[in-house]
């Protein structure tokens, strides 16, 4: 029933709608005319706004965060498909939102009407949480509002319901390269791995428990085994999300290996010894009395010697890295990264975690890269990654890394990308074969198998305790003792903040969990793995 209510009747309720609201039809008819040109929605305050948790005490007014931004979309039409054409966060004036759409479904209602349904999220300017959202609009009646509301997100420390009738309108006409944004998302589709319920595995009920990830923090997980991606739902406090496949994961500290990492041993491959060169003369800010012997393997490894405390990650949660983080131009971020952390011990004697470093690696790389190529205008991301992605069928989310927002547009390098579950199987997969696709190797090999624990482990110095490691950007637990086998059995890993955990399992095997309650137990889902596929023998 709550399927026919209109925007009018919606207004009258402050609860959230449920999700099946936002769902198209099970069997989608083509709408009767072509869906082809711009969505423009305007700004509207919230109609609900429920906040759950602000733990960081962002002051609501300041920030708007119950003001939606304005939103202009390109979208075409594939068969019910709709896919906008601009992808990744769109960059307005709003002090704490940028709009995300995602590709959603078009149908025809059963009295003729035309309707459309997106995945939406607002994303938090300059940082990486995102608010997941949906996006119902009749365009057989423009002067009806569109139904936009939100009620899950991946965001340890600002969680909130919203809901709103957001003005809205749609204009037909012919969209720019529309074949070509067409044949890209069919690439993209095609390139998945084949998807199955995680729910059909013997051990389902074992994998992302509650004594792991807390049922309320939990956003997606899934596993992948010979071949197949299981997959997950998609819980929301209002039920299941319609449009799992094409929710946006935010990376958090996954760029550091995905972005810094991959970017690391593409450049490697491309330009040996780059790893070797020192970092003063390629990073403003990073003097050479401080910096004059640190080199990009060093801050890749977060091993600079800069550091005012020992501790796990206590400079990471300190004062002066707040600050970087929340500076949006690439001098004051490169200022701090350089300076704030006094130089304690000789490069490549501790690790001690401080994304800072993580950035200073990507501005080195990225100046690298302009010196090898002659040319000043050289990107990281669209000449070393991008293609990548392309081969690889990648979402066009990924084509769009968090940048800073002065003219330099330096890349985060290890917090600020999004991706979907299927970006994120195809990854992996592509780190376990080798870093090669159709046979051509893309990665360093030396600093892939470090990366991968391959060879002879363990690689990389101590990290959060003596079973863990971390190496270009990667880390690394031993769970030999835990699982029982006889030696020391090393899984290399991707972990994020508030919760996110990507393991390489040994025989191609891949376990990930997205979450925000800030757990990071994943053990007892290996383990339900390796009851059922032994990972103690197999090789990395």
């Amino acid at each position: 029933m709550i399927l026919s209510l209109t925007g009018a009747a919606l207004a009258s309720g402050g609860d959230l709608l449920p999700t099946s609201h936002f769902a198209p039809p099970e069997a989608p008819g083509v709408p009767a005319e072509a869906i082809e040109g711009s969505l423009v929605v305007d700004a509207a305050g919230a109609d609900l706004f429920d906040l759950h948790t602000n733990s960081f005490r962002i002051d609501r007014k300041a920030f708007q965060l119950d003001a939606i931004p304005p939103l202009r979309v390109d979208l075409v039409q594939d068969g019910t498909r709709i896919i906008p054409v601009q992808r990744g966060p769109i960059r307005g004036t709003h002090p704490s939102w940028e709009w995300i759409v995602q590709p959603g479904t078009a149908w025809r209602g059963s009295d003729g009407s035309a309707w459309l349904s997106l995945p939406v999220a607002l994303a938090e300017r300059n940082a990486n949480c995102v608010h997941n959202g949906l996006l119902k609009v009749n365009l057989s009646a423009p002067g009806q509002p569109a139904d936009f509301q939100i009620a899950s997100e991946t965001c340890a420390y600002l969680q909130f319901d919203m809901r709103a009738e957001l003005p809205a309108r749609f204009t037909a006409s012919p969209v720019a390269n529309s074949s070509e944004v067409i044949a890209a998302d069919r690439r993209e589709r095609a390139a998945r791995l084949p998807e199955m319920p995680v729910s059909t595995l013997p051990f389902a009920d074992r994998l992302a428990d509650e004594d792991q990830v807390p049922a309320e923090a939990l956003t997606a997980y899934g596993t992948v085994i010979d071949g197949t991606h299981y997959v997950s739902d998609c819980p929301t406090r209002a039920g299941p999300y319609p449009f799992c496949a094409e929710l946006g994961l935010p990376s958090y500290s996954w760029a550091k290996s995905i972005f810094a990492g991959i970017g690391a041993m593409r450049l490697e491959r491309l330009y040996p010894g780059s790893m070797q060169r020192k970092i003063a003369p390629y990073v403003g800010g990073c003097d050479a009395d401080s910096w004059g012997d640190v080199t990009v393997s060093h801050v890749l490894n977060m091993t600079s010697g800069h550091y005012n405390s020992r501790g796990q990650e206590v400079d990471e949660g300190s004062e002066p890295m707040q600050k970087f983080f929340l500076v949006e131009d690439h001098p004051s971020k490169i200022l701090i990264a350089c300076k704030a952390f006094g130089r304690r011990t000789d490069p490549g004697k501790r690790f001690v975690y401080r994304t800072g470093d993580t950035y200073i690696a990507g501005t080195a790389m990225t100046a690298i890269l302009r010196t090898e190529r002659q040319d000043a205008s050289a990107d990281l991301h669209a000449d070393l990654l991008a293609p990548i992605w392309q081969k690889l069928g990648l979402s066009a989310l990924m084509d769009h890394p968090r940048r800073t927002y002065d003219e330099s547009a330096i890349p985060f390098s290890g917090w600020g990308l999004y991706l979907t579950r299927a970006d994120l199987a195809r990854i992996a997969a592509f780190l376990q074969r080798g870093g090669t696709i159709d046979g051509e190797a893309y990665l360093d090999p030396v600093m892939l198998a470090e990366a991968l624990q391959q060879g002879d482990a363990p690689h990389g110095l101590r990290a959060a305790s003596d079973d863990q490691r971390y190496r270009n950007g990667f880390w690394a637990w031993n769970a030999g003792p835990y699982l029982g086998c006889e030696s020391d059995r090393w899984i290399s890993l991707m972990s994020g903040f508030g919760g996110l955990t990507a393991a390489l399992l040994p025989g191609n095997r891949l376990y990930w969990h997205v979450s925000d309650g800030g757990t990071y137990r994943w053990g007892a889902s290996t383990k339900a793995i390796h009851e059922t596929y032994p990972l103690c023998g197999e090789a990395r």
